[in-house]
């Protein structure tokens, strides 16, 4: 039978906003092995994870606007690239890199995965803040106040 480590919550941490062809992706990080992510890891992410973002990042159907998750895991690093289009779908692409050779980020095509339970925090709160500023907001969305909600806690 497989064992379960006790659940310990990681700290979710804003870290910035980053620009990338008119695309506004909110950057955050977590780290099973310390409350931070390293600014080397976060630069190489921006630098290698945002040009997979689809072109033009502002349509009739897109909103030039996501999130990118930097989470050092137990097993590997692991990079989740979000953005929002069709005014309520979360489109998703997930990267990976090894623990000991960090900047070796690729794709993950050949995983199911999607997220993890702390990733999945994030991404909840992006959805309701997605609902509350764009979806709900009258008379018309807001996507400048979408990208200033962001969610910034530490373990508990």
């Amino acid at each position: 039978m497989n064992t379960i480590e006790p659940y310990k919550k990681r700290s979710a941490r804003f870290i910035k906003q980053a620009e990338f062809h008119g695309w506004r992706i909110k950057v955050y990080g977590m780290s099973a092995a310390s409350g931070s992510v390293s600014s080397e890891l976060v630069n190489e992410a921006i630098e290698r994870i945002l040009p997979q973002l689809p072109y033009p990042a502002s349509s009739d159907v897109r909103y030039g606007a996501g999130f990118l998750i930097i989470h050092q895991g137990t097993l590997r690093n692991w990079f989740l690239l979000d953005w929002w289009e069709h005014e309520d779908i979360l489109f998703h692409k997930l990267f990976s890199s090894p623990l000991n050779n960090p900047g070796l980020i690729e794709p993950d095509e050949e995983s199911f995965a999607a997220a993890c339970v702390h990733e999945l925090r994030v991404i909840s709160f992006e959805s309701e803040a997605w609902i509350k500023t764009v979806l709900r907001n009258e008379p018309k969305p807001d996507v400048d106040e979408y990208m200033r909600q962001v969610i910034d806690e530490g373990a508990a």
